[in-house]
């Protein structure tokens, strides 16, 4: 209750769910940042250069994450990632991230932020 607001939020708010959908991905680069991939390469002679993607989306303070798709260039998720916030909210935008997952560090291979207020209408209800 004791919340500075910004000029045009009203002070009361209801909670809503925010859906994000993820479907797929297209065209992901070959690559592998993990030290024992390079090491298996140089032993053996593999020369998979194998990624691991998930999507991360961080949306008013909180992160969300699909499945990991095993070595797929083209990944196929199907999934939602369901954020509960007051609405409207006062953060205006989504950061959606592919990431490669990967045992010592996950390595992102592309960043997109949704400005909210291009795909919301001025108003209560958002619509």
């Amino acid at each position: 209750r004791n919340l500075l607001l910004p000029d045009g939020v009203p002070p009361e708010r209801q909670w809503a769910r925010f859906y994000i959908k993820i479907y797929r991905a297209e065209g992901l680069p070959r690559m592998n940042t993990s030290i024992m991939a390079n090491v298996k390469k140089a032993l053996i002679g593999e020369n998979k250069d194998l990624v691991d993607p998930y999507v991360q989306v961080v949306f008013a303070g909180q992160k969300g994450k699909t499945s990991i798709q095993k070595s797929s260039y083209e990944p196929l998720w199907n999934e939602q990632i369901i954020f509960t916030e007051m609405f409207p909210p006062l953060c205006k935008r989504i950061k959606i991230q592919i990431r490669d997952s990967d045992k010592v560090n996950d390595v992102a291979i592309g960043t997109h932020f949704i400005d909210l207020r291009k795909i919301s209408n001025e108003g209560d209800k958002g619509k």
